[in-house]
């Protein structure tokens, strides 16, 4: 019972795997390719870069807050080492805007908070050596907040 158990769980674990697999390549298809997004460090990120030796360990619809307090909805992708904000033109992705500032994040020096009066928002902040930048984020619930900073930290925990 415990080697069939042992079994069942390896094949789901490689199932998920291959699921993620698919899914990136899925974003990757319909991610538009001239889309070009400068990162905090300087340098550029281009659609080729989502696969680039990267693996999908979560994804799913967020919003980003930008100056204004409007909320922007985009699609979230955190892989192996960045988390990436993309939004939807014209039946493609593209890197999202956000008041001039970066939308693929590094998991590097990357710092997760709770937003202290709103259940739903988390900040995520690149600190490093030039000044650091903060973007908002909200989710649909609570408990998909929480999902979100558990698994961005366990992210960072095992680069």
């Amino acid at each position: 019972l415990y080697q069939v158990k042992e079994v069942i769980t390896a094949v789901d674990s490689k199932v998920n795997e291959h699921e993620k697999k698919r899914r990136l390549k899925d974003i990757y298809s319909r991610t538009d390719s001239k889309s070009i997004m400068r990162m905090k460090s300087g340098q550029m990120f281009a659609r080729e870069d989502l696969l680039r030796g990267r693996r999908l360990l979560y994804d799913g619809p967020l919003q980003l807050k930008n100056s204004q307090g409007k909320l922007k909805d985009v699609t979230a992708m955190l892989l192996s080492d960045i988390v990436v904000f993309l939004q939807e033109k014209d039946q493609k992705f593209v890197f999202a805007s956000l008041d001039q500032r970066s939308t693929v994040l590094s998991l590097q020096k990357l710092i997760v908070r709770e937003v202290a009066n709103e259940e739903k928002g988390l900040f995520l902040i690149t600190a490093g050596m030039e000044k650091p930048e903060m973007v908002e984020v909200h989710t649909a619930t609570k408990e998909e907040r929480n999902t979100w900073m558990q698994i961005i930290q366990e992210a960072m925990q095992s680069m």
